[in-house]
């Protein structure tokens, strides 16, 4: 897996706990989407996704070739 992916799979996650917190407490449900809204607004805006950047420290990127121009040297 890589940090891209991750961060996609986490996107869908919490969609997933939005649309059930819309039905248990709207309020939560508001809270969260704000909280997506902003951090997509940062990535549009600026370039840089909080979560790719941190998950980066964990996992490899999906358009790093570092591996391979390694194995060719």
């Amino acid at each position: 897996m890589c940090a891209e992916r991750v961060t996609r799979f986490m996107t869908v996650g919490m969609i997933f706990v939005i649309m059930y917190f819309v039905g248990a407490n709207a309020t939560i449900a508001l809270a969260l989407l704000a909280f997506m809204a902003v951090m997509m607004m940062i990535w549009g805006a600026f370039d840089f996704c909080p979560s790719i950047w941190m998950l980066r420290k964990f996992l490899p990127s999906c358009y790093c070739k570092c591996e391979e121009k390694e194995n060719n040297e």
